[in-house]
């Protein structure tokens, strides 16, 4: 394969080699760029554009904080499945009314049942928007939720919410007159030119309108409204471990063997072209660029016979140097072959370095313990032991703080309907870890319900 202009790549079974053309006064060129970082995407002002007669308060680069994060996530092939892990240790056995008390100075958590809440919650999907929300936290430390009251809110009568809705994180448009949100943007589904605006939820005033939508989420540190998610800070990790795979494919599919670099001056072109020309003129003919081309493709072939195989021990191939004045100096001007050594090996564990590095990263940032959210820094499976004590640590001092904000919107909207009983929440129910020899053999595996 010959392909030219001032570069080229030759071979066939036996050889491949780089050529190149150097200028006579070559120079360095930069095209360095500040390292780019995630929190880059946040502006320094809170509010960068209007939307109408409103201020737009937009989540990451033109509001589209949530669809990067989801693009880059989903095309790794470990992130999606610790986020898997981490929504499973967060449902644990899934959401459960309760009501605290203290015993002996310790806060007891009382799991009961209410037929009055839970004949309120069949007549809609709450679970449903659980899970959501749920999966939302996990990504992004928040989540969006209208609360839709029942009819007769404006005449002040049935003041009760009539059930609660997740919203898509990538859909709210956050905006205000002034220079604090006070307002949702929403676009409608069906027809994207429409869209509505709503309230931000007041729960001292939840009634002030029919739909009102809230945003629960774990403050951020001199971040005004929105969340900045911890996972932001490894996307530059994923996206290494993303590109691993990709380039063991290309190497796969396009290496080629290059033994050899081969560099020419440009001033022995410029002469083969003076010569050339002046054989035209010599015969009467009209000088053509692929002349050239032509020239260069039949000298490459013959340095690819002469290099390549064992076949041509004994032979040997012959070029010029010449001294040439540049800017006061004297450079050399002549062919070069260099050859390239092959360390494949060695580039290939370079990759996987990388991805280890990454994957392990990756974990920290998701803020799950790598013996339950993948492999270990070993690259094997995390042991019973491991995996007890990661899990009983995350219930330790990873769960409480999440409960509240994913069930900020179900807990509120329970208070407002239920005055009367204002000690009943909603969280999540979860047994505590046990170990292996804490179990009978008949307990160790996986047991299916019912």
């Amino acid at each position: 394969m010959i392909e030219l202009e001032n570069d080229a790549i030759v071979g066939d079974q036996n050889l491949a080699f780089t050529f190149e053309v150097l200028d006579q006064n070559p120079r360095e060129k930069s095209n360095s760029t500040n390292p780019w970082s995630p929190v880059d995407i946040f502006s320094q002002r809170p509010m960068v554009s209007r939307y109408g007669d409103w201020n737009v308060f937009p989540y990451g680069e033109m509001n589209q904080l949530p669809n990067m994060l989801r693009n880059v996530i989903y095309s790794n092939s470990i992130v999606p499945g610790q986020l898997f892990q981490k929504n499973g240790l967060f449902w644990g056995q899934g959401p459960k009314l309760y009501r605290e008390s203290i015993v002996d100075n310790t806060i007891v958590r009382e799991n009961i049942e209410d037929p009055e809440i839970e004949a309120w919650l069949e007549t809609w999907d709450w679970e449903k928007y659980l899970q959501k929300c749920t999966a939302d936290f996990s990504v992004i430390e928040s989540c969006y939720t209208k609360f839709v009251n029942k009819k007769g809110w404006r005449i002040g009568s049935n003041l009760q919410i009539s059930y609660l809705e997740h919203v898509a994180p990538n859909k709210p448009l956050v905006v205000g007159k002034l220079q604090t949100p006070t307002h949702i943007i929403m676009h409608r589904p069906d027809y994207p030119e429409i869209y509505d605006v709503y309230e931000l939820f007041d729960k001292f005033q939840p009634f002030k309108s029919g739909i009102s939508i809230h945003y629960a989420n774990l403050y951020t540190f001199c971040s005004d409204f929105f969340s900045i998610p911890q996972i932001l800070g490894s996307v530059p990790w994923i996206i290494q471990s993303s590109n691993v795979p990709k380039f063991f494919e290309a190497l796969s599919k396009n290496s080629v063997n290059i033994k050899y670099h081969i560099t020419s001056p440009m001033a022995f072109w410029t002469s083969v072209e003076d010569k050339l020309k002046n054989d035209c003129i010599d015969q009467n003919k009209t000088y053509k660029k692929s002349m050239l081309t032509a020239y260069k493709k039949k000298l490459l072939t013959q340095i690819q016979k002469v290099l390549s195989s064992y076949e041509n021990a004994g032979k040997f191939w012959h070029s010029e140097q010449v001294l040439q004045e540049i800017g006061g100096s004297m450079v050399e001007q002549g062919w070069k072959i260099t050859k390239i050594e092959q360390n494949m090996a060695e580039t290939v564990s370079a990759q996987i370095n990388i991805a280890t590095k990454a994957d392990k990263s990756v974990a920290v940032g998701m803020g799950i313990d790598s013996a339950i959210g993948g492999v270990t820094e070993q690259g094997r499976s995390g042991s019973g032991s491991e995996k007890y004590y990661a899990v009983n640590n995350f219930y330790q001092i990873g769960i409480d703080l999440p409960e509240m904000v994913i069930f900020e919107a179900m807990n509120a909207a329970i208070k407002i309907n239920f005055p009367e009983k204002k000690k009943i929440k909603m969280g999540f129910y979860r047994e505590q870890p046990k170990m292996q020899q804490d179990m009978s053999p008949q307990d160790r595996g996986y047991k299916a319900k019912g």
